[in-house]
């Protein structure tokens, strides 16, 4: 059974949205048509953002109101539109925080989905009304192997978002995270300036341990990768090759059968057995391209991830947060295609999609974390423990006798030596 419970931004906070969305929208509308210089082209440009994230908000939010009442974004008063987005927010709004169970994972992806996209245009209004921008959090609740040891996964919005309360949110939930992944495209990680900004804010925060994981490493092109990476060039050539080679031979065979097949029922015993061998030589050569085929693609995906994750680590290996940096390179793709195979096939593409290792990583944060609880136990609290026992027994420890005081006073030294011996 998979839970989800949707918390909803109570009025005020929708109010003061709304606010900085208005403003941005009708700002925007009133600037010159020609910016003087690039100061002002910049500045125009992250105006022109911020009114499209307004107009994409209040459409999703209110698209047939709108529709009936368009002066709201446009004419009327600012105080009085404000006041009608919210009076419209509150009839849309449940009147409490909602939960939904599901009995398949496909029921809850399906329903996130509709939670935290746009609707289609086609659909009538009371089926398209989206329900996104009113969300303040989603929580998921499922039995997963990787949370059944205590983790909790969120997922925060990014630092550039131009949505300031979603910006807020990231910026204040990230100061009660023990860890920070941050998360960003293969193709655009080294120069992500988001990845940087993440490494600012937990600076800031005081976090000691962050990581990356660069996605869709799947996503890689041999044409390009044997002209970008003149190293490896010779070694892919070959590779390619001997998946040429395989092509060959299976179109040979393919050829020879086809000839023995056309006379089926005339065949001899011998042709027969000269056609089952061919048939058997045709799977081999199938295997073998298979094979060749996702050789050259390890190849090509683990010299990706590597260069990658060399210039990361290059890039912020000053960084005070950066100690110890983890980098991630993963492919969901890859992984929710093979994880339902046979075992034996699934395994080398469930390995090289990445998610695997981090999962054994994650895992390993929560052991980690309950040790230093243990540790700290050990060291601090049941020290502290026998110390009031001693001074329990000390001030006179009740109506226990001499004999009884000695032999609790030499239990807590056993004690107190053993945990002296203890090297944590």
């Amino acid at each position: 059974m998979i839970r989800i419970c949707v918390d909803y931004f109570p009025l005020d906070e929708l109010k003061k949205q709304f606010e900085e969305l208005l403003r941005a929208h009708r700002d925007y509308a009133l600037l010159p048509t020609n910016a003087s210089d690039d100061e002002d082209d910049n500045e125009r440009k992250i105006l022109e953002e911020k009114a499209r994230l307004a107009s994409e908000t209040f459409r999703a939010s209110f698209r047939e109101r709108l529709e009936q009442t368009p002066s709201v974004l446009s004419t009327m008063p600012f105080k009085r539109a404000i006041e009608t987005m919210v009076e419209w927010a509150s009839h849309q709004l449940p009147q409490q925080s909602g939960q939904e169970s599901f009995n398949t994972v496909e029921g809850c992806s399906s329903r996130l989905r509709d939670l935290t996209s746009e609707p289609h245009d086609f659909l009538p209004y009371e089926s398209s009304r989206t329900c996104w921008p009113f969300i303040q959090k989603i929580r998921v609740y499922l039995k997963a192997y990787i949370l059944s040891k205590g983790l909790i996964i969120a997922d925060l919005p990014g630092l550039r978002d131009l949505n300031s309360a979603r910006k807020a949110i990231t910026e204040n939930y990230i100061r009660h995270c023990h860890h920070i992944f941050v998360v960003a495209k293969i193709d655009r990680a080294i120069t992500n300036e988001s990845v940087k900004e993440i490494f600012e804010l937990a600076q800031r925060a005081n976090l000691s341990k962050i990581d990356i994981i660069c996605t869709r490493s799947e996503d890689v092109n041999t044409r390009e990768a044997r002209h970008d990476w003149s190293s490896a060039r010779e070694r892919i050539e070959e590779m390619e090759q001997q998946i040429a080679a395989d092509k060959e031979d299976i179109e040979g065979l393919k050829e020879e059968i086809e000839d023995l097949q056309q006379d089926l029922e005339n065949l001899s015993r011998e042709e027969e057995k000269v056609l089952l061998g061919l048939q058997r030589d045709e799977r081999k050569a199938k295997d073998s391209k298979a094979k060749h085929e996702f050789d050259l693609r390890r190849h090509i995906i683990e010299l990706r991830n590597k260069k990658v994750s060399d210039s990361l680590q290059q890039r912020y290996r000053d960084h005070p947060t950066a100690a110890a940096l983890k980098i991630f390179c993963v492919s969901n793709t890859m992984y929710q295609k093979s994880r339902e195979w046979p075992a034996t096939a699934a395994l080398p593409y469930l390995r090289l999609s990445g998610i695997l290792e981090l999962r054994r990583y994650c895992i390993g944060i929560v052991v980690q974390s309950q040790l230093r609880a243990i540790r700290d136990y050990i060291k601090d609290e049941i020290p502290a423990f026998l110390g009031s026992v001693e001074l329990w027994i000390e001030a006179g420890s009740g109506n226990a006798s001499a004999e009884r005081k000695q032999q609790t006073l030499d239990a807590v030294a056993a004690i107190q030596r053993e945990l002296d011996e203890v090297r944590l």
